[in-house]
């Protein structure tokens, strides 16, 4: 696969493609796992040796990378993706799927390695999956991150490739002090640092001989909070937009954004205030970070510069209006008539110059570069946004 190349998933539509100069190729037939997204798999030093994403419909690990497509068996429907710091071994958790309520607690370990996969039992609830580098000798732990009630569960990663057949429960090392309501997790390979965002902020933790030991928590500077992140790999920097304003989800135009830019490390931050109305998910590339925001006075694609020493507004870009876009006054993932809730995935390239972002149900992706706004059409809608996957040049081990 060439990485130079922007992924496409249309996971309703259950195809994806691949898009260069303008051209759009496709790739086969897949149900892209959209919670989970696409996880970067790191390869020798610094550079991507490939991606993975699970296929909600098979019930599979899709790796693409130098060996051509690998497909290993993997419990669904996926929830969260994660993998080590060398990128041989990925875990999978599972989620809600179809249903209404949580109901699998099954999590898969496959080692790209070897080509072989284990399943064991853990806990209901959609857990959030990191590998964690232990600070008594460096070995990887998985870490699951439960909600209600909140905690964060080791297991020694050797422990769950021995694992027995028949998915036995196991349970691991757990502390129970972070908040109930977890949701965006990072790592940072380098320190063994990790977080969650909760309501309370930024819940920082390490692995320490087995155990997770939490460190302090990174209050949001502004009222709301984050609930999906990003890690800036070449710093270290855990990135998320906090939104607040009115609890409610039917008053989301009146929702406020701030890209968020935290040092893992120190807890430093830096804030900047973005569009109000409906910001889902933003993407990194480079220097740089982009934001799109939905609303009903017209969608917007905030470049943010986040170069130091401070975060600035690059450019802020009108946006082709969707078709169907959410409804002001109903919950913003409802249908809009007989259509799905239409939304916008966003991508950088891996040097921060082109921004990609979507148009959801009108089968359209723009193209932001050097100030001005290219459009390529795909052959299907798109609905709900669709997901993007920029490689960039270093690997973040959460899939996105």
């Amino acid at each position: 696969m060439n990485f130079q190349n922007l992924l496409v998933a249309d996971y309703r539509a259950g195809r994806t493609y691949a898009v260069a100069d303008g051209a759009v190729r496709e790739l086969g037939n897949a149900v892209l796992a959209e919670h989970a997204g696409f996880l970067a798999l790191p390869g020798p030093g610094s550079g991507p040796a490939g991606c993975a994403f699970v296929d909600d419909r098979s019930g599979a690990l899709v790796v693409s990378g130098d060996r051509g497509e690998q497909r290993f068996p993997v419990a669904i429907p996926g929830e969260h993706i994660a993998c080590d710091a060398s990128g041989r071994y990925v875990v999978v958790t599972t989620g809600l799927g179809a249903n209404a309520q949580p109901w699998s607690d099954v999590v898969t370990l496959v080692d790209l390695e070897r080509g072989e996969s284990v399943r064991f039992r853990s806990r209901v609830g959609e857990p959030g999956a990191m590998v964690v580098p232990d600070q008594a000798g460096g070995e990887p732990a998985l870490v699951l991150r439960h909600r209600e009630p909140g905690a964060l569960e080791a297991f020694p990663l050797s422990r769950c490739l021995d694992v027995a057949a028949h998915v036995p429960r196991i349970t691991g090392e757990a502390v129970r002090g972070i908040a109930d309501d977890g949701h965006g997790d990072v790592v940072d390979q380098r320190t063994g640092i990790a977080a969650t965002a909760t309501s309370r902020g930024l819940e920082r933790f390490v692995v320490e001989g087995g155990v997770p030991r939490m460190l302090d928590t990174v209050a949001w500077p502004v009222p709301g909070r984050s609930y999906y992140l990003r890690l800036d790999p070449e710093n270290g920097r855990a990135v998320g937009v906090v939104r607040g304003g009115p609890a409610s989800p039917t008053a989301w135009t009146e929702w406020t954004n701030h890209l968020v830019d935290t040092d893992l490390s120190t807890g430093e931050t830096r804030c900047l205030e973005l569009p109000h109305g409906l910001a889902f998910r933003f993407a990194l590339g480079g220097s740089r970070a982009a934001v799109a925001t939905i609303h009903p006075d017209g969608d917007e694609l905030t470049v943010i510069e986040r170069a130091e020493p401070s975060t600035r507004v690059a450019h802020t870009v009108a946006l082709p209006a969707m078709s169907c876009p959410p409804a002001p006054g109903h919950l913003p993932w409802d249908p809009v008539g007989d259509a799905p809730a239409q939304r916008r995935s966003v991508a950088v390239d891996p040097t921060g110059t082109t921004v990609a972002v979507t148009r959801g149900g009108d089968g359209q992706l723009h193209l932001f570069r050097d100030g001005g706004l290219d459009t390529v059409t795909v052959p299907s809608p798109l609905d709900e946004g669709g997901h993007l996957y920029w490689q960039g040049r270093s690997t973040d081990t959460i899939g996105r």
